[in-house]
Order: C-alpha cells, then sequence, then structure tokens
C-alpha cells in the first residue's frame, strides 16, 4: 500500500486532497498532520512513500528540504504553495511542486507518475 503524508495547517485542505487522492487514485494510506511535530512524529513512525507538503507550515519554509531525500532516499516530495516563487526553490531541492490555485486535475496529474514509480 502507497503511503501518503498530508502535512498543511489548514484541517480543510487536509481534508479535501485526502479526498480527492481517494476518489481520483484510488489511494487509502494516507495520514493528515498539521503541523511540523506530527510530521517529524510520523516520519519518524512510518516513513511514507510521498509527501505532500504545505511550503509554509505554520510560518517557515519547509525545514532541511534538501536533507530529507538524503534521509529518506525513497520518498517523494510534492511541495503545496500559494505562491508560484516558491516552484524554483522547490525544484532546487529535488521536489515537485504544485501552485495551491491549481485545479485539482493538475495534481493529479503530478502525482499519477510519482506514485506509479513508487508501486512499481
Amino acid at each position: 500500500m502507497t503511503r501518503i503524508i498530508i502535512a498543511d495547517p489548514d484541517p480543510s485542505t487536509r481534508k479535501a486532497l485526502t479526498l480527492l487522492l481517494q476518489r481520483k487514485m484510488g489511494t487509502n494510506g494516507i495520514v493528515e498532520v498539521g503541523d511540523l511535530e506530527a510530521l517529524i512524529r510520523t516520519l519518524a513512525d512510518t516513513p511514507p512513500d510521498l509527501i505532500l507538503l504545505d511550503w509554509r507550515l505554520y510560518g517557515s519554509p519547509a525545514p532541511n528540504l534538501p536533507a530529507a531525500p538524503k534521509a529518506y532516499p525513497h520518498l517523494k516530495i510534492v511541495l503545496l504553495s500559494v505562491n508560484a516563487d516558491d516552484e524554483a526553490t522547490a525544484k532546487e531541492a529535488g521536489a515537485d511542486f504544485v501552485h495551491k490555485g491549481a485545479p485539482p486535475d493538475e495534481l493529479i496529474a503530478t502525482l499519477t507518475p510519482l506514485l506509479r514509480k513508487v508501486n512499481s
């Protein structure tokens, strides 16, 4: 089973993303976290295959993002942000990027090949 963490401070956003992934991709191994502490705990307990990470989880850019691929070499990261300027930083860190204002189909199009790699 594919394991996904949705890390976003807004419960409505987390729930919407969970429902979208369940309905459009048939994904059920989803854990929602709302803060950095819960994200760190969840990573330690059960490393996921993919993280949908709000770039500014409680006001600061995603911590140590460049270190995550080294600590979890098979982990796929998709940064979500309302600021389109964060895309360059995400790419530099080796993460994919989806603007929070993008249509749901764009998120699905980004996730599909990533999850295909995880499941192969």
